[in-house]
């Protein structure tokens, strides 16, 4: 175990918590059993949790390895008197599994009282897809893992989204001393708040308006098709479409977002735009044998 490690109390268990538990109450060091069959902790959990077989490997690696800028971490000490921070993350993901050791290690040296830190795993299945059993990421807009979420009292000062835009250190600083930020992911960002017709059914015409602005803030494909699957499993289902859609104008040579497009559809029922989206997939990738057979079984 690493030494620096400070450990919060907590009864490890593995249960399945259901979705209407009372987020006020939350069960501590869940694991549970995917949609995948592997285990992996969901909700709220201790930094001891991390200190179990199936964490220990990655966490002590990550932790033991990363050396803190004293300097900047001594720049944060007084700014972190009186904040809180969330982590949302997932123990079955390589940014987690590299940035949240790394962080913990921070914040220890920075002398954060830890318990003032929140650590939430969510869940990679389809169905429940970057959320905890307690929903604790409800209007928090997760889309991203680790998301490090800054908060003075109840509100939040700033986040840091799956990996540091400097470092670590550095990040925090600028959030703490309310310099000019901004997060990993800016497309997600503006898309969230400045697209107000979002949850509603756009038309392609509104959505090809987007794409302009849109494109040059995207790093790749994966960006809003991740956010799209996020939005499915959250039941968002008309937005979830529209980023889906926008996503196949932004990349419109990539099967992928196609696919993507396609399934969405074929789970909002839609079967006559679910076969056209496969077809387009053919289109781009011919031979696929997925597309095919979906594309068979909807004429059905």
């Amino acid at each position: 175990m690493v030494a620096a490690i400070m450990v919060l109390a907590a009864a490890c268990h593995r249960a399945t918590v259901p979705a209407a538990t009372n987020v006020n109450t939350p069960i501590i060091n869940n694991e549970i059993r995917n949609e995948s069959g592997q285990i992996i902790l969901a909700g709220h959990a201790s930094i001891s949790a991390m200190q179990m077989p199936n964490y220990k490997t990655w966490f002590d690696d990550s932790y033991s390895k990363y050396t803190v800028d004293a300097t900047t971490t001594g720049q944060l000490k007084p700014l972190l008197q009186n904040k809180r921070m969330e982590i949302f993350l997932g123990s079955w993901c390589g940014d987690s599994k590299r940035e949240v050791p790394r962080m913990i290690k921070v914040l220890q040296n920075a002398g954060m009282d830890t318990t003032k830190l929140s650590l939430i795993f969510v869940d990679n299945s389809p169905n429940a897809y970057k959320q905890s059993p307690q929903h604790e990421e409800q209007g928090k807009n997760i889309h991203h893992v680790p998301s490090f979420i800054i908060y003075d009292e109840h509100k939040e000062v700033g986040r840091i989204i799956e990996s540091p835009v400097t470092s670590l250190e550095k990040d925090l600083l600028a959030i703490l001393q309310q310099q000019s930020y901004q997060p990993n992911y800016h497309a997600i960002d503006h898309w969230t708040k400045q697209v107000t017709a979002r949850n509603r059914n756009m038309s392609d015409a509104e959505l090809q308006s987007q794409v302009a602005t849109l494109k040059p803030l995207c790093r790749h494909y994966g960006e809003f098709n991740g956010y799209g699957y996020v939005l499915l499993a959250a039941k968002n289902t008309a937005e979830a479409l529209n980023v889906f859609r926008l996503n196949t104008m932004i990349y419109p040579d990539n099967a992928n977002v196609f696919d993507s497009l396609a399934e969405a559809w074929e789970k909002a029922g839609n079967k006559k735009e679910a076969i056209t989206a496969y077809e387009k997939v053919l289109v781009l990738k011919p031979g696929d044998e997925k597309a095919k057979g979906k594309i068979v079984a909807l004429q059905k």
